[in-house]
């Protein structure tokens, strides 16, 4: 496991040979595994929390959100769309 900061000192990126996970303080965001992208209750904590995830998104090669998302003028709404679509998992038990 290897756990490096992420743009801002309280952003980190953990990596396994299984899974990626991005963590924000102390709440687990994202995560990119053989399921796929899987979205913490905190996904959408905040402005900065958002703009952290695109970029964690857009680094670790995450295509099909990251095509969905990138020319969208509403990111948020867009990532809610997909959720709701069944497209990205949202699990609240994550924190």
């Amino acid at each position: 496991m290897e756990v490096s900061q992420f743009y801002n000192k309280n952003q980190f990126i953990i990596t396994s040979d299984r899974k990626t996970v991005f963590q924000s303080y102390n709440s687990t965001i994202a995560v990119i595994d053989e399921k796929g992208l899987t979205l913490g209750r905190n996904w959408d904590y905040s402005k900065t929390t958002m703009k952290h995830l695109y970029l964690f998104l857009e680094e670790n090669y995450y295509l099909e959100v990251w095509r969905n998302i990138q020319d969208k003028s509403n990111k948020r709404a867009a990532i809610q769309k997909m959720i709701d679509d069944g497209l990205i998992v949202y699990d609240e038990k994550i924190i």
